[in-house]
């Protein structure tokens, strides 16, 4: 088992987040991370949603998912060979979908900001 190398771990919920499950990091697509030194920092979350093939039964599902709603939290973790950073600690601030005419393109995307938005 090779531990070396860089992980993403991603918690999210309401109040104390949690690891968030298979279907979220199966969805997954892209994560942006932006810090500010000088104002709040940010973060944008990307997964691809709508039906991709024939075991997808329902549209949009993770657009419906609890956990991806405004105001639950996020805490975004690099693991770099066995050591543990957290990226970002911070609240969806906003949801938005941007379907699409192919299968399995359309996309959810979450942008937040840094705990200090909820100050």
């Amino acid at each position: 088992m090779n531990l070396l190398g860089v992980h993403l771990t991603m918690l999210v919920g309401p109040g104390v987040p949690l690891p968030a499950p298979l279907m979220l990091g199966q969805a997954l697509h892209s994560i942006e991370v932006t810090h500010d030194d000088s104002g709040t920092s940010g973060f944008q979350i990307v997964f691809r949603v709508g039906r991709s093939g024939p075991t997808d039964l329902l549209d949009f599902a993770l657009a419906g998912n609890p956990l991806l709603r405004p105001f639950n939290r996020v805490v975004l973790i690099a693991t770099f060979n066995t050591v543990p950073k957290v990226l970002m600690d911070g609240m969806i601030t906003q949801q938005q979908l941007s379907p699409s005419n192919q299968p399995g393109q359309a996309t959810l995307s979450l942008t937040g900001e840094d705990l200090s938005v909820m100050l």
